[in-house]
């Protein structure tokens, strides 16, 4: 293992490969250390849309477009095929109050150059002919894009060994040595302390847990989230599908179900997701989630009733209380920089790990991410830095 890198990253999901990337085509001299495997947490357990209907306006659309416009030629520039496309997203509204704010998002897409419109009834029956239309006004559609999420960790991951970056896998950090206002080395589970210049701590769901050890709280919270793959079948299914009301749905209750469907390059069906408030993290699936989940893909597709599911996961989804995410260097710590908490992290990451490979040597970033900033926090939040 490198002894002294320039550059330390905790976490080995989308934001710390990716900026493992940049940070090695700048020449840094960097180490990341996974305690699992890559893409253990909610970055290998995603669904792999790359998402822009529903991004915030704003800063969040400025990176959503950025980053589509770079996904689309990202294969050529890591070397390596991710299963990236073009795919169209529906989500299905049922109700007025939906149909009113959709119908003013869809307009703003428009503005800022996306392809997007509102589909009526009719439109959707050309649109997704297995649906069942009862009971839906329509739909807002947006051009999105859909890809394979472990190829493009697997792609940033050989890109960045190549250009010199060292990854470890099954390293777990157990503690840091912190002096005043630096953490000078962090311990692992293997026996070995690693010191450097500068620590990146961007672990997902468990990133409140470890900056807990160097004495810092940030609200990270999270939910535990399920979904579904089904066995290969003959193209059903033209758009991701989706339902207007998701976030409505899942925010603040203990348990709830919001469809999310796209057909796979090779045929499967991924679907998500069931939500459940936890406590703690863990991977395993409910005895609810499943049942769920196929009780309301059948009620959205009943041409689906004999299809098999193969195989169920779930991983925590973490998120931060104003639901933006967390970016920038720790307050009262010199060296410790903290990314976590991504709002439609598959289309903003391939932007994202750019200028946070910036930040940390102190080049002038492209964009500035100051309202992501970790000090928003200080006041009534129970955060302490």
């Amino acid at each position: 293992m490198t002894t002294q890198p320039d550059i330390l990253i905790i976490g080995g999901g989308f934001a710390g490969l990716a900026i493992a990337y940049h940070l090695a085509r700048r020449g840094a001299k960097t180490l990341l250390l996974e305690a699992e495997r890559i893409g253990y947490g909610a970055s290998g357990a995603c669904a792999g849309r790359a998402q822009l209907s529903e991004s915030h306006r704003g800063l969040h659309m400025t990176l959503a477009l950025a980053g589509m416009a770079r996904l689309t030629q990202l294969e050529g520039e890591l070397g390596r095929e991710f299963e990236w496309r073009r795919l169209g997203n529906l989500m299905l509204i049922q109700q007025s109050h939906h149909w009113h704010w959709w119908t003013e998002q869809v307009a703003y897409l428009q503005d800022v150059g996306a392809q997007a419109a509102m589909l009526g009834p009719d439109d959707l029956a050309e649109a997704e002919p297995h649906l069942r239309r009862d009971g839906f006004l329509g739909a807002a559609w947006c051009l999105e894009g859909h890809l394979n999420p472990f190829k493009l960790m697997w792609a940033y991951a050989d890109a960045a060994r190549r250009l010199g970056a060292e990854i470890r896998q099954g390293v777990r950090v157990t503690g840091f040595r912190r002096v005043a206002r630096r953490v000078l080395s962090v311990q692992t589970d293997q026996g070995q302390s690693v010191a450097a210049a500068r620590i990146v701590v961007t672990a997902g769901a468990w990133t409140g847990k470890l900056l807990r050890r160097m004495g810092v709280h940030l609200p990270v919270q999270f939910t535990h989230a399920e979904a579904v793959i089904s066995e290969p079948l003959p193209p059903m299914l033209h758009h991701h599908v989706g339902l207007a009301n998701f976030y409505e749905t899942i925010h603040n209750a203990r348990k709830a179900v919001s469809i999310g469907v796209a057909q796979q390059k090779h045929g499967a069906l991924l679907i998500t997701e069931a939500v459940e408030q936890t406590p703690y993290i863990h991977r395993a699936n409910s005895a609810w989630g499943l049942p769920d989940i196929a009780r309301e893909l059948l009620a959205l597709f009943p041409a689906l009733t004999n299809v098999q599911l193969m195989r169920a996961w779930a991983a925590a989804s973490p998120f931060l209380p104003d639901e933006h995410p967390g970016i920038g260097w720790i307050p009262g710590l010199n060296n410790v920089f903290t990314a976590t908490c991504f709002h439609n992290t598959i289309t903003t990451i391939p932007i994202l790990s750019e200028i946070m490979a910036q930040m940390l040597l102190d080049e002038h970033p492209d964009i500035d991410l100051s309202p992501f900033a970790l000090d928003r926090f200080k006041n009534g939040t129970g955060a302490t830095f």
